[in-house]
């Protein structure tokens, strides 16, 4: 058997196995017929009606002011599918949980082709146990689409042998992604970054800046058509989300920077015995890397407030945690303080123990992420958690020196984090059913809610 055969059973395998691990618990909810929770409620209230609406209205579209804040690609999709299951809310249901089977199995493939199966699925289990992978799969929710589609893109540019057509479908995969859930087009980054570094090698490397800018010029151009599509929605709109949404979501939260680097240092304890290697020569070799990448922690932490405040759309998630934390003048969390360098060091060390055009690549990707989710008014971890633990697990499995140690205490890390994640997961689940009766009419909001 050939290297690629094998490793391509390796992907099969793993992919099947982290698909069957999400499959069980999301069909339990839905077998159970469980309302209960965020999840639920989104599903229920917002997207599930405007996925009916699509479907009575098929296929003539109304998209002016839909009861969601994404962009309408996975109803549509739902939509379509409700034509040949009919009116059936756990048809519907079931497509949903394919969907999230889809993502964690595509992770956990791309993963397994490095690492092999069983650390491949390791390394999958956190994100297979986190709440918001669950609800989206049990539930009528965009986002395993999505992530799904942004895990894909980014396997494609990090992709080895470097190939122009990786590209190609990468550009391809952006519009889909687009059409899902806006926010993301900060994934043309990964595109444009995917095609700089393909230009600066290869037999004709380009020759200095201009050349190598010229060259990646048509990779920058594969992502206009994605561009296109968001500008007519915002033509349509009238703005990046539909008017119902506009006055609550617009807006930027400069405390996502160091929230999300706080959800780093945590979830890194899952992933610490891949990632203490790099973190012990990083600080042997690239010690000045780490102090600034400190400093940075420290700054994005003290600048901006970073206190628990419901009204500035700094709750859920972490929050809590954060909100039982001492503060300085009521405006820096000593726990963000701590948290944020400690994330930043971990991230900054994790990217020096792979490749340079695999750093870039990452580097270009992480910051993307970070400026785009900050653009939004509200700091959740929903926006967040799923993104951060792929990167994470992709660092892992790109690490140069990684030891071939089978040493079992590693295992008790990532199963520590599952374990977390499914406490939970359990909890949430465990809130109070949705009450049918309260719903709020199609054209009203409830109080001090949003889905996004």
């Amino acid at each position: 058997m050939t290297t690629r055969d094998h490793g391509a059973r390796a992907s099969l395998s793993a992919g099947a196995v982290a698909s069957m691990l999400l499959f069980v618990p999301a069909m339990a909810l839905i077998v159970a017929g469980n309302n209960n929770g965020r999840a639920a409620s989104d599903s229920i209230a917002y997207h599930e009606r405007f996925i009916r609406a699509l479907a009575d209205s098929f296929p003539w579209f109304d998209l002016s002011n839909p009861l969601t804040a994404t962009t309408p690609g996975y109803h549509i999709i739902l939509a379509t599918v409700a034509q040949f299951v009919g009116d059936s809310n756990t048809a519907l249901r079931l497509v949903s949980m394919l969907v999230g089977c889809a993502f964690v199995g595509l992770v956990a493939a791309w993963l397994a082709r490095r690492v092999g199966v069983a650390r491949g699925v390791l390394f999958t289990l956190p994100l297979i146990a986190s709440i918001y992978v669950v609800g989206s799969a049990a539930w009528l929710l965009p986002d395993n689409l999505a992530w799904m589609l942004v895990a894909a893109i980014l396997f494609l540019t990090l992709r080895e042998p470097k190939r122009a057509q990786h590209l190609i479908v990468a550009s391809l995969l952006l519009v889909l992604l687009v059409c899902v859930r806006q926010v993301h087009i900060w994934a043309a980054a990964m595109v444009w970054v995917g095609g700089w570094v393909l230009v600066g090698s290869g037999a004709r490397p380009a020759r200095g800046f201009v050349d190598r800018a010229f060259r990646t010029l048509p990779w920058v151009l594969a992502t206009v058509p994605a561009f296109v599509v968001l500008a007519l929605f915002v033509r349509h709109w009238g703005g990046l989300t539909p008017p119902r949404f506009q006055s609550e979501l617009q807006g930027v939260n400069l405390a996502t920077p160091a929230f999300i680097l706080l959800q780093v240092s945590v979830l890194a304890i899952g992933f610490a015995p891949w990632l203490w290697g790099t973190l012990t020569r990083a600080w042997r070799d690239e010690r000045g890397v780490l102090v600034l990448a400190l400093i940075l922690g420290v700054l994005l932490a003290a600048v901006p407030e970073t206190t628990l405040d419901p009204a500035a759309g700094r709750f859920s998630g972490w929050w809590a945690i954060v909100g039982m934390a001492p503060t300085i003048a009521r405006r820096t969390s000593v726990l963000m303080l701590f948290a944020a360098p400690l994330g930043a060091v971990v991230l900054a060390s994790a990217l020096l123990g792979v490749t340079t055009r695999q750093r870039v690549i990452l580097t270009v990707s992480i910051v993307a992420f970070i400026a785009a989710v900050s653009s939004n008014y509200y700091s959740w971890q929903r926006y967040h958690e799923p993104f951060l633990l792929v990167v994470l697990a992709t660092l892992c499995a790109l690490e140069r020196d990684r030891g071939e140690s089978r040493s079992s205490w590693r295992w008790l890390f990532p199963i520590g984090l599952v374990l977390l994640h499914a406490g939970i997961t359990m909890q949430g689940l465990s809130a109070n059913p949705v009450a049918l009766d309260t719903l709020p009419a199609p054209n009203h909001r409830m109080p001090g809610e949003v889905f996004p």
